[in-house]
């Protein structure tokens, strides 16, 4: 299987706890459930590559896939070091309408499950100390709360608010490319916006709704 665009999280930093805060709890507003199950794929490559050697994103090496009725629909890609189960008790703590997102993942059978691919892991010759925060975006409510700071289509707290005055930038490619042991997701970007300070980058994927 092939997927050319999903909701697409990229780890920030090392244990970067605000985007698995937002990547599960995400999508549960209004009694939604977003997702029946989820995938941790440990030792995995996703190889990013771009166009400008001022934007610094790394290879990732572990993943996390959601899916609803066996199709993904919502992606995190993670950084080589991050301590996964860690961050995603973290995540599952969080209080969601005086429950905890534990509480609900359970009520609803929300299950998971690990594959070691036991990849090598291979590197690109990005600067990770200078590493960009990458808000990959494929619709529309999503990117109106991501043009304010958010990282999440629901009203939650999670985001980067350095500054809320971007940039259209309409000459970068950005690709991220992940092979499973299931699927290959293949997320292409033609352009992209990038806040005044250039800490934040929310591309724009050339697959999704936003380009149609």
């Amino acid at each position: 299987m092939i997927i050319k665009t999903i909701d697409l999280w990229t780890e920030h930093y090392k244990n970067h706890y605000e985007c698995f805060n937002g990547a599960f709890i995400d999508g549960f507003e209004n009694g939604m459930i977003p997702f029946n199950n989820y995938k941790i794929v440990k030792n995995c490559n996703c190889i990013i590559t771009n166009n400008r050697e001022d934007i610094n994103i790394s290879n990732k090496h572990n993943s996390i896939i959601f899916y609803y009725n066996e199709r993904p629909v919502r992606l995190i890609v993670i950084n080589k070091d991050t301590d996964i189960e860690k961050c995603i008790n973290i995540a599952l703590n969080q209080n969601f309408n005086n429950k905890t997102l534990k509480d609900i993942y359970e009520y609803n059978k929300i299950k998971s499950y690990i594959v070691d691919l036991k990849e090598k892991p291979i590197f690109n010759k990005s600067n990770s100390f200078k590493e960009i925060d990458v808000g990959s975006c494929d619709r529309w409510n999503l990117l109106y709360n991501m043009l304010k700071g958010g990282y999440t289509e629901d009203n939650t707290p999670y985001g980067n608010y350095q500054s809320d005055k971007y940039n259209f930038i309409s000459n970068i490619e950005i690709k991220y490319n992940l092979k499973t042991d299931t699927e290959e997701f293949i997320i292409e970007h033609r352009c992209a916006f990038i806040n005044e300070i250039k800490t934040r980058i929310i591309p724009i994927q050339e697959n999704s709704k936003l380009t149609k």
